[in-house]
């Protein structure tokens, strides 16, 4: 387990990409459960909804996991589906760890639905680097540039804010 940590900092870094992962089923769930994990205790952190609660933890997945499949097909890289998606959600629970989860403990539960500018600097800042990391890592896999994975991944993050804005503007 140790070892994917490492390579998941690395792909992080930019120092490897997800072919150096393998293209197993089982580290995709094993992605999968990871990035549910994190997302919960983002979720434990602050006051949502049931249907924010669903759209984090059912929604989210299944919008980056189909979009990456998608998008593999779309290239004609299918087989390296596994690795890519393994790769975007153990960077992304990774990422999750180590600066939204100490961002929100730091600015504590109330503070995170009214932030100072300053946290929504570093919030927008976390947004890029998830865009840069996910781009970096859908380049890699569908052999285009870094401009294409970070438009894909921005389509991504786009998608969900727009349906986390809809359901907090529906008031569910």
């Amino acid at each position: 387990m140790q070892q994917f940590l490492k390579v998941f900092l690395d792909i992080v870094l930019w120092r490897r990409g997800p072919q150096d992962l393998p293209s197993s089923g089982l580290l995709v769930a094993i992605t999968l459960v990871a990035y549910e994990l994190v997302n919960l205790v983002q979720i434990a952190l602050v006051d949502v909804s049931v249907s924010e609660l669903l759209l984090y933890l059912v929604v989210d997945p299944l919008l980056l996991i189909g979009g990456l499949w998608l998008v593999m097909t779309l290239f004609g890289r299918k087989e390296r589906w596994s690795q890519t998606v393994s790769a975007v959600l153990g960077c992304s629970a990774l990422m999750g760890l180590v600066v939204s989860v100490p961002m929100v403990l730091l600015v504590g539960p109330r503070m995170a639905s009214n932030p100072p500018a300053a946290v929504q600097l570093l919030a927008l800042g976390l947004v890029i680097a998830f865009i840069l990391v996910v781009g970096r890592i859908i380049q890699l896999a569908t052999e285009s540039n870094l401009l294409t994975g970070s438009a894909i991944a921005t389509t991504y993050v786009v998608i969900l804010h727009a349906l986390a804005g809809m359901l907090r503007s529906s008031g569910s």
